[in-house]
């Protein structure tokens, strides 16, 4: 399994978003976008369960 924790780029948030200074966090799974997360802690956070998850079975 390939889990993987980006922030996601200005080309991919709204224009108001930018404006705003937010920041996103992706996290993408095989190829496929499974969560955005607020923050990167958040976001790692999530990855950990998904690999623990496939470990398990």
């Amino acid at each position: 399994m390939n889990v993987i924790v980006h922030e996601r780029d200005n080309e991919h948030l709204s224009r108001e978003a930018r404006a705003m200074g937010i920041v996103v966090w992706d996290v993408i799974q095989n190829g496929e976008l499974v969560g955005i997360f607020p923050t990167q802690d958040e976001a790692d956070a999530y990855r950990k369960e998904l690999e623990e998850a496939q470990a398990q079975g």
